[in-house]
C-alpha cells in the first residue's frame, strides 16, 4: 500500500499505457486523498468519515427505475426540470447525466440531436461522456458547448443548470462568473463592472442571431432602419459599400443553416406509425409518455430553425402526434385535456395543409360527444369532416360513425343512407394511415352492429349480432389482439343477443370479456358498454338464475376498477 496523499480526483485506473478514467462519479469533496498502489495500476480513493471509500457512481440504480421514476413523474405534469431534479437526487446524477436522462436520451441520441440543431457540430456520443465525466475524468466542456447543450435539451433548461459545485470549483473565474451571474467578471485594473452577456450566451446557442442582430462586427440590425453613413458629395463611404455587400452572404449563411433534415423526417415519420400502431394494442396509460416525449421533441424543433418545406412537414407530424395523444385522454376519462389535443393538432393540420388530420381530429371529437350523449353536436363533427374525406379509409370512418350516431338520434332514413356510403367507400389504407389513424373493416362492422342495435326490430338485431360476430372475428384474427376494440365488440354481441332473449349466448360472450380483460385495457367506453349491460340486466326481474345473477355481479366489478390514471387526478368523467 502507498500512503501518499494525492489530488482529489474520484477515480483514475493506470494500466500498462492505457488509462481509463471513470465516468459520471459525484465528488465528496474531501479534504485529501490516499493512493493505494498495485502492481501495474494506481487506485485513488477518497477520505470519509470513519474510512477510506469508492466515491459512489452516479445512475447506479436500474435503467429501469430511471426509466419508471421519469414516466410517473410525467404523468403527474411535472416539467423536464423537476424531473431532472429528482433523477439527480435520488439517483445521485449530475446535472448534465440527470437532464439527459429526464428526457430519456442515450448518449447516442444526445449527440443526434445536438448535431442536427447546430449544423457543422460533429459531438459523438464518446465526447458526450468525457464532458459527463469531468472534471473526474474527461475532458472539460467550454461555455459555448454548454450553451448549445441546454438549446438542446430545450424546456427551459439554461446553461447554469448543467453545472453542479464540482464543475465550478474547476472552472476558469471567467467561465464560472459568466455561468453564474450571466456576466463577465470586472477588470481587476478598473473594478468597473462588465458589460451583462446574456445575449451574448444566446447567440452562442444560435449563432444565426448574432447575424441577425450586428452582422458580425458592423453593427448594422436587420429589419431596422439605418443611417447611411456618406461622404461631403453625398456619397456612401467604402466601409458602409462594403458591409452592404458583405451583409447578404451573412444572412444567407445564416438562413441555410437548419435543425432538420430529410433523413429526421423520415425517422420521425417511422416512429410515429410505430405509435399509431401501439395505440390499437397497448393500455392508453403505458403508450402515454411515448407519445408525449414524441411530442415534446417536434415542439423543439419547429421552434428552431428549418427551411419552410420542412416547417410543413414538422406541423404535419406534430398534428399526427396531438391526434394521437387525443385518443388517450379520452379512453381514460379526460375529455377536457383530449379538447385541448384536438384543437392543437386542427392548428397544426391548418398550417400543414394536411386535411387527414382534421379528419381524424373530428372523428375522435366526435366520438367524445357520442358518448356523453351529445348525438347533435356529435353529428356536426361528421359532418364538418366528410369534406376532408378524400383518402384512405377516412370516408369510411366518417360514415361508420354517421350511422351509430343517426342511429341514436331515432333516424333510421339517415343510418340506411350513412351504411350505404360506408359500403362504397375504399377499404384501403394509404401510407399515412397506420395503426388507428387508419380504420378497417372489423371496426366498420362494430359501429355498424351498434347502428342496428340502437334502432331495434327483429331485423335490426339479427343484422347487429351478424356484423358483431363479424367484427369479433376480423378483430381476433390478427396477430396482436386488439384489446380494447375486441371488448368492446364482444359486449355489443352480448347486448345484441339479450335483446333477443337468447341469455345462452350472452352468458358465452360476456364471460371471456369479464374474465380476461385486465383493468388497464378498461377504457370510457367500455365501462360504458359494460354498464349499459349491468342496468339492463338489473332491470331484468324474469332473470333470477344463478348465472345471470353472477354476470350481474361481475359486471358491477368490471367497471369498479377502469384504466388507471394518473395519481392525484381524477377523471373527468
Amino acid at each position: 500500500m502507498d500512503g501518499n496523499i494525492c489530488s482529489p480526483i474520484a477515480m483514475e485506473l493506470t494500466w500498462t499505457n492505457k488509462r481509463l478514467t471513470g465516468k459520471g462519479y459525484r465528488s465528496f469533496s474531501p479534504p485529501d486523498a490516499r493512493c493505494v498502489g498495485g502492481r501495474g495500476y494506481r487506485v485513488v480513493l477518497h477520505g470519509a468519515a470513519g474510512g477510506w471509500a469508492m466515491p459512489r457512481r452516479a445512475g447506479t440504480s436500474a435503467k429501469a427505475g430511471r426509466d419508471q421514476l421519469r414516466d410517473r413523474m410525467r404523468a403527474w405534469g411535472c416539467s423536464v426540470a423537476q424531473i431532472a431534479v429528482e433523477l439527480g437526487r435520488r439517483f445521485n446524477l449530475r446535472p448534465r447525466v440527470a437532464w439527459r436522462h429526464a428526457l430519456g436520451w442515450p448518449q447516442w441520441k444526445l449527440a443526434q440531436w445536438y448535431n442536427t440543431a447546430h449544423p457543422g457540430a460533429r459531438l459523438s456520443d464518446n465526447r458526450v461522456s468525457e464532458f459527463e465525466a469531468w472534471p473526474y475524468g474527461g475532458c472539460p466542456p467550454s461555455p459555448r458547448y454548454l450553451v448549445q447543450l441546454a438549446a438542446t435539451f430545450g424546456h427551459g433548461c439554461t446553461p447554469a443548470q448543467l453545472v453542479d459545485a464540482d464543475d465550478l470549483e474547476h472552472l476558469t473565474p471567467a467561465d464560472r462568473c459568466l455561468l453564474t451571474t450571466g456576466h463577465l467578471p470586472a477588470p481587476a485594473s478598473t473594478g468597473a463592472p462588465a458589460p451583462a452577456v446574456p445575449v451574448t450566451v444566446r447567440e452562442q446557442a444560435d449563432p444565426g442571431r448574432a447575424v441577425a442582430r450586428g452582422g458580425g462586427d458592423t453593427g448594422v440590425s436587420w429589419g431596422s432602419r439605418r443611417v447611411v453613413r456618406c461622404d461631403a458629395r453625398g456619397l456612401p463611404i467604402r466601409e458602409e459599400v462594403v458591409v452592404a455587400a458583405e451583409e447578404p452572404a451573412q444572412f444567407r449563411r445564416w438562413s441555410a443553416a437548419t435543425n432538420v433534415d430529410d433523413d429526421v423526417l423520415d425517422l420521425m415519420t417511422a416512429d410515429i406509425a410505430e405509435l399509431a400502431r401501439r395505440e390499437q394494442v397497448d393500455p392508453p396509460a403505458v403508450l402515454f409518455s411515448s407519445l408525449l416525449s414524441a411530442r415534446d421533441d417536434v415542439f423543439t424543433l419547429i421552434a428552431g430553425r428549418q427551411p419552410p418545406r420542412h416547417t410543413v412537414s414538422l406541423y404535419k407530424i406534430d398534428g399526427q402526434l396531438c391526434g394521437l395523444l387525443l385518443v388517450v385522454p379520452f379512453d381514460l376519462g379526460y375529455p377536457h385535456a383530449a379538447g385541448t389535443h384536438a384543437r392543437t393538432a386542427l392548428h397544426c393540420a391548418e398550417v400543414s395543409g394536411y386535411t387527414p388530420v382534421r379528419a381524424f381530429v373530428r372523428y375522435v371529437q366526435s366520438n367524445i360527444a357520442y358518448w356523453d350523449g351529445r348525438y347533435d353536436e356529435a353529428a356536426a363533427l361528421v359532418e364538418s369532416a366528410l369534406p376532408d374525406a378524400t383518402s384512405g379509409t377516412a370516408l369510411l370512418r366518417l360514415a361508420s360513425q354517421q350511422a351509430r350516431i343517426n342511429a341514436a338520434r331515432r333516424q333510421p332514413g339517415e343510418v340506411s343512407r350513412a351504411l350505404a356510403l360506408a359500403a362504397t367507400a375504399s377499404p384501403e389504407r394509404t401510407p399515412d394511415e397506420p395503426g388507428v389513424l387508419g380504420f378497417d373493416a372489423g371496426t366498420a362492422a362494430l359501429l355498424a352492429s351498434e347502428a342496428h342495435y340502437a334502432l331495434g326490430g327483429t331485423d335490426h338485431l339479427d343484422a347487429a349480432v351478424d356484423l358483431a360476430h363479424t367484427a369479433v372475428n376480423e378483430l381476433t384474427a390478427e396477430a396482436q389482439p386488439k384489446v380494447k376494440y375486441i371488448t368492446a365488440a364482444r359486449f355489443d354481441l352480448a347486448l345484441a343477443h339479450l335483446a333477443r332473449g337468447d341469455l345462452d349466448a350472452v352468458s358465452e360472450h360476456l364471460a371471456p370479456v369479464l374474465r380476461s380483460t385486465r383493468a388497464e385495457y378498461r377504457t370510457v367506453p367500455g365501462i360504458s358498454r359494460a354498464r349499459s349491460l349491468h342496468t339492463l340486466l338489473t332491470q331484468r326481474t324474469d332473470l333470477a338464475s344463478g348465472t345471470m345473477t353472477a354476470l350481474r355481479d361481475d359486471l358491477a366489478e368490471f367497471c369498479v376498477h377502469p384504466a388507471p390514471t394518473p395519481p392525484g387526478l381524477e377523471p373527468d368523467t
